[in-house]
Formats: structure tokens, C-alpha cells, sequence
């Protein structure tokens, strides 16, 4: 399907995914003690499905959260129309990189997966390869930004059809990007919708000017952190001051550009781009050692493994709602970095004013739903008991303008499983 995607949603994707790539893994389903089929040692099941890690695969992947922006979320629903299957049994979106050389040898989908839909989100070289081949069919794809590829993986007797064998050749010189969209058999996208969505004016408003009055000295100073968890459902937890100016210099910094002005320049972004959350700077982990005491205390107060946690990046802020980031991780956070903002949760009826510094933690994914197989699709369905982690959509986010300045600040995301070394 040629063009299926625009440049604008290819890049999307892309910059969603910077940062949070990891060693990609080979699914298999999931299996009633919670292990896969061969009983080999590998991570715990997401959407159903068992994954490890393989010598036959040596790309890295980014897994997205369902709906993590309002962009991902129609283009969601857009794959669910072309194969023709309900999106709840789509499981979450993978963004796939493969460096030079990097390769995914043959190999089958599942038959637990019906469809698959690969699409392809930038363009290589002639001829450097990085094709997607299907040996038994004599068919090969070569990568063009935004074409989508889609086949079956099971016969219409439910058993597995060989002839979709296929693998994802290196590319020579260049890096390749694309998404994988796989269906389920079961139902794997369980959310919880808001039900109140409320205008700002009606919001609760919170100025942690107020919050931080009278606080300690602060943590460089050996002070202690004061966290506030405001009255919503889920929590949201605020954390006035949490940053130091010399931290928030230091951020800059790293940044390259060794002020704010530079930071937040809208002349550099193409202007499709604009209305979007974007990413700025990746800051790498642990990259100094004022760094690696940020990350420390941040995964300290979102009471979160160290480890879970993604790079932080510098990012401009979206003032459009829907164009917001949710992250790739259960947890997420927002480091406000402008000489003031606000963050507005219309559907927790809350917002937050906020200066340099400030902190504001919430959920993505709060809580696990029992499945039970006769409600979720029968025989192919999940085995009864099975917990799946639910989405929480009321804690969709939208910036809010403060004077004539672009709000910018860190976004910070903790990711289901670890994405990174001990001790990084």
C-alpha cells in the first residue's frame, strides 16, 4: 500500500521512538504457566505474547504504548481498517531499527498472529539492501517511506501457512526504520476511556509557587524532597523545585546550545512539525556525574527500578491537545525547564502551574484486568485469569500558553521492562 503514511507521521514515529530502542526479541504465545512454548528463559508476556532474545535477530526495537499520541492513535485505528480487524486485537506498535548489517533471518509471525502489517518509515540508498524477502513466494519489498506491506500468517483452517516465511535482509550503508503491526487472536488493547473531559477554565488549578513555600534547601544543598500527591484518580504527584539551576544550566549544556533562546527556536522545525511535542536533545544516561544524581532521584520518587528508565530528552512543548507524548513507559514525568508553564489534565479536571525545576509525575498504565477467555474470543483468547495491564487514558496531558514564550522541558519515561545496564 504505497503512501499509507505521510513524511510528517514517519517522522512521528521515529522521533517517538529516539531513545528507547533496546535489543529486538522473537515472540512466541503465551503459554498458561506464563513461559513460552519451548520453555526457553526470556522476558515476561506483553499482549499475550512470550519474548526473548534470539541470534537470528540482531536489530534494536522501541515498543509504543497504545494511543501514546493522538497521531499513533489514528494511525491505530488506519492499520485496524486495512486488515480488516477489530484494533483491540492489535498489539502495541513496534518501531524497528536496523543499523548496518543488522539483520532478522527467517522466520514466521505465529499463527496466534492472523495479519501483519509492516510499514516502512524512510527510504534507503539503491541498492544497499534492507529488503523484506519472502523466500517461498519469490517476493521482495524494498523500503519506500510511508508503503505498507500486509499478509496472512495463518490458512483459513487456523493452521500456520509456511509460505509466509520471511526475513528482514541488513541494509549495506544506511540505517532502515519501520513498524510492526501484529493482530492477536485474543483481545490485547485494554483501555480505560475518561469520562469527564472538562474545559480549563473549570480545572482545579494547582501554583506550585504555593507548594514549594517554605521548603528546605535543595537536594545539591542536602535537602529533603517534598512531594504533593494532588486529589484525582489516578494520582498525579508534584515536586516543587526538584531541579536545581545549576542542573537546569547543566541540561542546556548538554543540550548544545547553552541557553534557552536556542533551545526553543520554532524557526528550525519544519512547520507540519510545529503543532507537535519535539524532540530536542537526548540525554544520554548517566552521561555526567550531575546526570546520574538527576536520574537517581528521579527514579527515587517515582518509586521506579532505576533501570526502567529511559534517557531523558529536551523537548518542545505541544500546545494542541492530542499532540502531547504519553511516553513508552508505565510511568511518566514532565521537568519543566521554561521560566514558567502549566500542564493541564482535562480529564482529571486538574492544572498545574509550574516554574523551573518543577516535577510532575503520573501513570500510563495503573492497574491489571483479569481476562477471561470466554468474554475475550473463546478458544484463541487468553486462558481465564490471565492479567493484562490496562491503559489509562485520563492522564492525557495538553501545555497550556504562558506569555509569548514555547514551553520546553524534559520529558521522563519509565519503561516497562529495563532499558538499560546496572549501574548506567
Amino acid at each position: 500500500v504505497p503512501g499509507f503514511l505521510t513524511g510528517m507521521e514517519c517522522e512521528h514515529l521515529r522521533q517517538l521512538a529516539e531513545g528507547h530502542f533496546t535489543r529486538s526479541l522473537v515472540g512466541t504465545k503465551d503459554t498458561a504457566d506464563g513461559g513460552d512454548a519451548s520453555g526457553a528463559p526470556g522476558r515476561a508476556s506483553v499482549n499475550g505474547v512470550y519474548a526473548k532474545t534470539a541470534q537470528t535477530r540482531t536489530s534494536t526495537s522501541c515498543m509504543l504504548r497504545p494511543a501514546q499520541s493522538g497521531i499513533v492513535e489514528r494511525i491505530e485505528h488506519r492499520v485496524a481498517a486495512l486488515a480488516g480487524l477489530p484494533v483491540e486485537q492489535l498489539e502495541r506498535l513496534v518501531v524497528v531499527r536496523y543499523a548496518p548489517g543488522e539483520h532478522f533471518n527467517e522466520h514466521h509471525d505465529g499463527k496466534f498472529r492472523p495479519r501483519t502489517i509492516f510499514v516502512y518509515l524512510n527510504e534507503l540508498p539503491e541498492g544497499d539492501g534492507g529488503d523484506t524477502f519472502f523466500p517461498h513466494l519469490g517476493l521482495s519489498f524494498v523500503p519506500r517511506a510511508g508503503c505498507a506491506v500486509m499478509w496472512p500468517n495463518a490458512r483459513p483452517d487456523g493452521k500456520e501457512d509456511s509460505r509466509m516465511v520471511h526475513a528482514g535482509r541488513a541494509p549495506k550503508t544506511a540505517v532502515k526504520y519501520g513498524f510492526n503491526c501484529f493482530f492477536n487472536d485474543s483481545v490485547v488493547r485494554l483501555m480505560d476511556y475518561p469520562t469527564i473531559d472538562l474545559a480549563e477554565q473549570d480545572a482545579f488549578v494547582v501554583d506550585f509557587r504555593t507548594l514549594g513555600a517554605g521548603r528546605p534547601a535543595p537536594p545539591d544543598a542536602g535537602g529533603a524532597i517534598h512531594t504533593f500527591s494532588f486529589d484525582t484518580e489516578p494520582k498525579v504527584t508534584g515536586v516543587p523545585g526538584f531541579a536545581t539551576e545549576a542542573e537546569i544550566d547543566h541540561l542546556f549544556e548538554l543540550s548544545g546550545n547553552g541557553s534557552a533562546d536556542a533551545v526553543v527556536n520554532p524557526g528550525k522545525f519544519r512547520p507540519c512539525l510545529r503543532s507537535l511535542e519535539t524532540p530536542l536533545h537526548l540525554i544520554e544516561t548517566a552521561s555526567t556525574p550531575a546526570i546520574a544524581n538527576l536520574e537517581a532521584r528521579l527514579a527515587a520518587v517515582a518509586r521506579f527500578p532505576l533501570e526502567h528508565l529511559a534517557p531523558l530528552r529536551v523537548v518542545r512543548c505541544s500546545l494542541k491537545r492530542g499532540f502531547s507524548n504519553r511516553g513508552c513507559g508505565q510511568r511518566a514525568g514532565f521537568l519543566c525547564l521554561s521560566e514558567a508553564g502549566e500542564v493541564f489534565f482535562p480529564h482529571l479536571g486538574l492544572r498545574c502551574q509550574m516554574s523551573r525545576g518543577d516535577l510532575l509525575l503520573w501513570s500510563n498504565a495503573v492497574r491489571a484486568q483479569t481476562v477471561d477467555s470466554d468474554a475475550y474470543g473463546g478458544e484463541g483468547a487468553s486462558r481465564t485469569g490471565h492479567q493484562r495491564v490496562v491503559e489509562d487514558m485520563r492522564t492525557l496531558r495538553v501545555h497550556l500558553p504562558v506569555g509569548d514564550a514555547t514551553p520546553f522541558g524534559v520529558d521522563i519515561s519509565f519503561a516497562d521492562a529495563p532499558v538499560r545496564t546496572p549501574g548506567s
